[in-house]
């Protein structure tokens, strides 16, 4: 047989097996016995993660808390006072529902860790225990209880510092809520949601300023203190 219709043979052979591997593809198993079905960026970011201290890990949890949390408030705001331009009418009709405040000792001037972590636990502990309120509103479900379960686990976290057993927090005071109308439902859920957004801005800047002193640099410098717009 001459050369050159051996050479086509073999060219057809070795694309009909190429073809057919093609058709009924192998897959690829990771050296864990299974398919690999984990990204590089997925691992970057797990090992990213892993190198953070407890304190930048609070920080990230209080800020994502913060962004659902605003996001619930803005829902409920445009829905239920369609009418309104700004929040800022409504600063004499909410009621009152616990804050962060000077004395807590959350302010760089007079900064206390265990005194501003006790209180930022307590004020968290009073919206987790309030948070039916939220859950019985026709809000996007998925963010009520992604709000739910982020409180709960940054409680948590930092009770993993604190130790606090069931009964030995003191209680934190505030109007007692009640629905006497839609309207008086309406405010009340929007307060809520409003002044959880505002203990969060606060809680983020003790959270970042305590991680940032911890890790010996200048905690006045981080952009994230004293920055927020809490409307």
């Amino acid at each position: 047989m001459p050369s050159a219709q051996k050479t086509v043979l073999f060219l057809s052979a070795t694309l009909a097996t190429l073809f057919m591997s093609l058709a009924d593809p192998v897959p690829v198993f990771s050296s864990m016995g299974e398919l690999s079905e984990i990204s590089g960026d997925e691992v970057q970011d797990v090992d990213v993660k892993s190198l953070l201290g407890d304190r930048q890990k609070w920080h990230l949890m209080a800020r994502d808390l913060y962004k659902d949390v605003k996001t619930l408030r803005d829902e409920q705001f445009e829905r239920d006072f369609r009418e309104m331009v700004n929040m800022t009418a409504f600063e004499g009709v909410r009621i009152s529902t616990p804050l962060l405040k000077p004395s807590d000792r959350c302010l760089s001037k007079n900064f206390s860790t265990e005194r501003c972590l006790t209180r930022i636990y307590s004020v968290l502990t009073w919206y987790k225990d309030n948070w039916n309120y939220i859950e019985k509103e026709n809000l996007t479900s998925v963010l009520v209880n992604d709000i739910k379960h982020s409180t709960k686990r940054l409680l948590e976290a930092i009770n993993s510092q604190l130790q606090v057993r069931d009964g030995e927090m003191d209680q934190t005071s505030s109007t007692s809520l009640s629905f006497k109308s839609a309207w008086t439902r309406k405010t009340t859920v929007h307060s809520i949601l409003f002044n959880f957004s505002s203990v969060m801005i606060d809680a983020c800047r003790a959270i970042n300023y305590m991680s940032r002193r911890k890790r010996g640099k200048d905690p006045k410098r981080t952009g994230d203190w004293g920055s927020a717009d809490k409307n």
